[in-house]
């Protein structure tokens, strides 16, 4: 013998089918930058502006900032050649694949997300300006 639902029922298990698995969807991590830069980047960086290098170069005020000029961190010579200053696109290509965008730079990163970078160069946008 099966026992029916009732409607009411039915709608509370599509209500609890919608909701998702997660609480940290891609949705909902890409639109936290501050959270995703502190996670993927704060062990090695800093937006702070009286803080000196880490494992990486500060980067408070790295937008407009020449590539490989951080006082204090020294840099490979592929990045201190580089010859541009960062802004939104040189930092997501950056994000996309360090090596791959400046070969033979110290950094081995890669971000296959779009929607993370975007977020991560939002954050620095934002927090990392002089």
């Amino acid at each position: 013998m099966h026992a029916r639902m009732s409607p009411h029922r039915w709608v509370m298990l599509l209500l609890l089918l919608s909701i998702p698995f997660s609480p940290f969807t891609r949705k909902s991590a890409a639109a936290d930058g501050e959270t995703l830069f502190r996670q993927q980047c704060g062990t090695c960086h800093s937006v702070k502006k009286d803080d000196g290098p880490r494992a990486g170069p500060p980067l408070y005020g790295v937008i407009g900032r020449k590539a490989g000029t951080a006082d204090g961190f020294d840099y490979s010579d592929a990045l201190r050649g580089a010859g541009f200053a960062w802004d939104a696109g040189h930092l997501e290509n950056w994000l996309a694949n360090s090596n791959q965008f400046v070969p033979g730079s110290y950094m081995n990163y890669h971000q296959d997300d779009d929607a993370i970078r975007k977020s991560i160069v939002q954050f620095l946008e934002t927090n990392a300006k002089r």
